[in-house]
């Protein structure tokens, strides 16, 4: 007898367990949106066919107990559950590599719009402008100085800072030449400035190649050498 009262107490006192408390919370909060219940069956659609195929098997009953798989419209506007195999048969233009697919697209459209500092480095857990959540207002860049760039001596650091998106002027670069006494070739001679360069005249005259050029103040006349000591 007194087994028995204490089994019956033992269940009276006993406390639910936790899947039917996150499923009574599910119950009683709001709706989803459709992008994040879209996400949910984008990524168990991934998991299906891939190396994880329990953690997919257990996510799918999850997403099917907790209701979070998008819903169904019926022709009066009344939203009606959908099981996850009636989503893959409704969305076969969905693939399983789907998620990756645009996962994938994202980087190169965002690197379009907002460069970042490595190009052709991308990467879904980069940070700063290597971010995929980077905007515009992370990437301003820092107009050039003439100490910052005396501070490039010798080239160092090899690489200009990331934070500088234009590269300086030649004025600019001849003013830290006279601070430090000299400048990095690459510094002084940035690949930029010969994007810019047209050809507006082809002379022929000698039969090697022309170190010296020498301008009149008119800009019509010039004279080349082909060797030059200073």
């Amino acid at each position: 007898m007194w087994n028995v009262k204490a089994v019956a107490s033992t269940q009276s006192t006993a406390r639910p367990s936790q899947p039917q408390i996150m499923a009574e919370r599910a119950i009683s909060t709001r709706t989803l949106p459709l992008v994040e219940s879209e996400l949910y069956f984008l990524i168990a659609r991934f998991l299906s066919a891939g190396p994880c195929l329990k953690s997919a098997e257990v996510l799918v009953r999850e997403l099917e107990d907790y209701q979070l798989l998008p819903k169904r419209l019926d022709w009066e506007g009344n939203e009606h559950n959908r099981t996850y195999h009636e989503l893959v048969l409704s969305n076969k233009h969905v693939a399983p590599d789907y998620l990756l697919q645009i996962c994938q697209r994202v980087g190169p459209l965002l690197d379009k719009e907002i460069p970042p500092s490595v190009p052709r480095v991308s990467s879904l857990l980069g940070a700063g402008r290597q971010s995929l959540l980077r905007t515009i207002k992370d990437c301003k860049n820092i107009q050039w100085k003439n100490s910052a760039f005396a501070a490039l001596h010798r080239g160092r650091p090899p690489e200009m800072p990331v934070n500088y998106g234009s590269p300086p002027s030649i004025v600019e670069v001849d003013c830290a030449k006279q601070l430090t006494g000299c400048a990095c070739f690459s510094s002084a001679f940035p690949v930029s400035m010969y994007q810019h360069i047209k050809m507006h005249r082809r002379i022929l005259g000698h039969l090697s190649a022309v170190y010296c050029v020498a301008f009149d103040r008119t800009g019509h006349r010039i004279f080349t050498e082909e060797a030059c000591e200073d």
